[in-house]
């Protein structure tokens, strides 16, 4: 979660030299990293409004990382935290982009989610020893 998507794309392009899918301007960012089923970088202020139905909710997002768990079924893995006693921030739903999701806040502060993604779900680049 970032406040600024452009200045968090030039770091990973720029600087750490990765592989980034970004629009300018854009709310969202993918980044290819060896080994790692999705890594993004997300505006904050699009975080809220997936999240809590408002862009002027982007205070309750914390910046820094967010987990989402891949899962099978987002509705029994939310009524199972659910039914744990765990509060749901965003009930399960239909994204715009066909993800489907859930989120709640972790121990630690920052926003959890699970996130059932068939088509994602794949490692995008194999894992290389350091002598390949």
């Amino acid at each position: 979660m970032v406040d600024d998507v452009d200045a968090a794309v030039e770091f990973y392009r720029d600087v750490l030299g990765l592989t980034v899918e970004h629009k300018p301007g854009g709310h969202y960012a993918t980044v290819e990293i060896a080994g790692a089923l999705h890594f993004s970088i997300w505006s904050r202020s699009a975080a809220a409004e997936a999240t809590f139905g408002d862009v002027d909710a982007a205070d309750r997002i914390p910046l820094g990382f967010s987990v989402e768990f891949e899962v099978d079924s987002v509705s029994s893995a939310t009524d199972a935290i659910g039914e744990r006693g765990w509060q749901i921030v965003q009930p399960p739903k239909t994204e715009s982009w066909g993800q489907s999701t859930s989120r709640f806040m972790l121990p630690s502060g920052m926003l959890g989610g699970f996130s059932e993604t068939p088509w994602a779900r794949r490692i995008s680049q194999d894992l290389k020893s350091a002598g390949e």
